[in-house]
């Protein structure tokens, strides 16, 4: 692997991206009535803290063809040197502001840190990426933040 390219994007953060879709009613009902249980009503008009990020995921298809932010692209240079089972090992977020119903937000992402060596895990070899995320709302009001910790593991070692 080339190091010196992994280096190379830390400390560099992408452009700001927008959410696929606007904070929905729907979306709100839907999680509290999987995490809340059954009530008569919910309240809808703001949504829960940790939903922070079903806005901003990645759509599972089509699948992102070219890797162009910079986590990206650290995950893309791993995943070509072997080490292509990103495993999430940490979360930490921070709740600033309300989401709330008809919000559209908008994030950036930061490569805080990659491992400058191999790491040994009872789950097997590999780095450890922290991505650092700030999510901001239509009005450029920052609401939250997140640090994930990434293990990116090498695809023959996984243990079974």
């Amino acid at each position: 692997m080339d190091s010196s390219q992994v280096k190379g994007l830390v400390g560099k953060e992408s452009s700001l991206m927008q959410a696929l879709d606007v904070v929905s009613t729907s979306d709100i009902r839907h999680w509290r009535e999987l995490m809340e249980g059954k009530k008569d009503s919910w309240n809808t008009k703001e949504a829960p803290a940790p939903m922070l990020i079903a806005w901003t995921m990645d759509p599972l298809w089509p699948k992102r063809v070219e890797a162009t932010e910079p986590h990206q692209q650290v995950l893309k240079l791993l995943e070509d040197s072997g080490y292509g089972l990103p495993l999430g090992i940490s979360l930490d977020q921070e709740y600033l502001k309300p989401v709330r119903l008809g919000d559209t937000l908008s994030y950036k992402v930061k490569v805080a840190s990659v491992s400058s060596a191999e790491e040994k895990t009872d789950m097997g070899k590999g780095y450890k990426v922290v991505l650092n995320y700030t999510f901001s709302n239509q009005k450029r009001e920052v609401v939250g933040r997140q640090t994930y910790t990434i293990l990116a593991l090498q695809k023959m070692a996984l243990k079974q």
